[in-house]
């Protein structure tokens, strides 16, 4: 970034690696080389002699009548044995490790990869004349400055659905006059506590941001906020700089962007909110405080983003 004090608050990690991979080459490669030598001498050397000597004399003598036997017998036995035995043994082992590690530095990776689009031309500036003009393509990887505002379709839900069960729906539809609506609190209030499943699905929801008389619909994950301990909307109406690709404009007359786009039956639960108008009219004849309602959908002067990163 062109200001060095900008501050990191949002950064979504698998988009950078997925572009960076696409136009950055090289990457921080780390070996590491390991060996282990083993050496074994042993030698041995075993010297003896052996000597034996045997001698036997017999002697016999025989007399018999008419007879005589005489028999000598001498024998000798000698042996001798010698023996040397020699042994050497030599033994080495070397056993060589090498272990290469690629290490991917995220924050690396988004400098470098702000740095090649500006380098390239490839991110363009725009500001708020941009979207009156409808100078924003579809497609456009842009960076864009303006305010994040405190309107946002998921709190509206959950501040109405608090709201209700703190009243109760038994004392708020004895509220009702006959024949108002064909839809009570109970079923007001069922419909609510959906929508904020189908809406909290994936951690992700809508931030608008605005950048003089344009709108700028940020799609963000929660989870990529750099402090987790923090509450998104801690820092709202603070200025902001957005780097992003643009996924939808309302450039043409018949494009629009909806709030409740997420639900897959946007149209529908649009009209459902208008059907729910009398039950909002009578809180507030009531003098029940209710909380605003943002614009479900977008005609002109918006863009929607997916971010790359948000400075401040």
């Amino acid at each position: 970034m062109d200001n060095l004090f900008d501050v990191l608050v949002y950064l979504d990690e698998n988009l950078v690696r997925n572009l960076s991979s696409l136009v950055l080459t090289g990457y921080i490669e780390t070996t590491t080389l390991t060996q282990s030598f083993d050496r074994t001498l042993s030698a041995g050397i075993r010297d003896g002699d052996k000597n034996e000597n045997f001698n036997q004399g017999i002697y016999t003598k025989t007399e018999r009548e008419g007879y005589k036997d005489k028999n000598s017998q001498q024998s000798n036995n000698a042996l001798i044995n010698y023996h040397v035995d020699r042994d050497f043994d030599a033994k080495q082992c070397v056993k060589e490790e090498r272990q290469i590690k690629t290490t991917y530095t995220t924050f690396v990776l988004n400098g470098n990869l702000i740095n090649h689009l500006n380098k390239n031309n490839q991110l363009h500036h725009k500001d708020e004349t941009d979207i009156e003009k409808n100078n924003v393509y579809t497609g456009d990887l842009i960076e864009i400055e303006g305010t994040i505002t405190n309107e946002c379709i998921l709190t509206y839900i959950d501040t109405l659905t608090n709201l209700l069960n703190i009243f109760g729906c038994e004392y708020l539809n004895s509220l009702l006059q006959k024949k108002e609506t064909k839809i009570n609190f109970s079923m007001f209030l069922k419909m609510l506590t959906y929508l904020q499943e189908i809406l909290k699905c994936n951690n992700t929801l809508d931030l608008i941001m605005k950048t003089g008389n344009g709108t700028v619909i940020l799609t963000v994950n929660k989870d990529n906020f750099m402090n987790g301990q923090c509450n998104i909307f801690d820092k709202i109406n603070c200025h902001c700089k957005v780097v992003g690709k643009v996924i939808k404009t309302c450039s043409v007359e018949s494009d629009t962007i909806s709030l409740l786009r997420k639900t897959g039956q946007e149209k529908f639960y649009e009209n459902f909110f208008k059907k729910c108008e009398p039950l909002l009219e009578c809180l507030t004849r009531n003098d029940i405080v209710i909380p605003q309602c943002p614009k479900l959908r977008l005609e002109q002067c918006a863009i929607q983003i997916m971010p790359l990163n948000i400075y401040m």
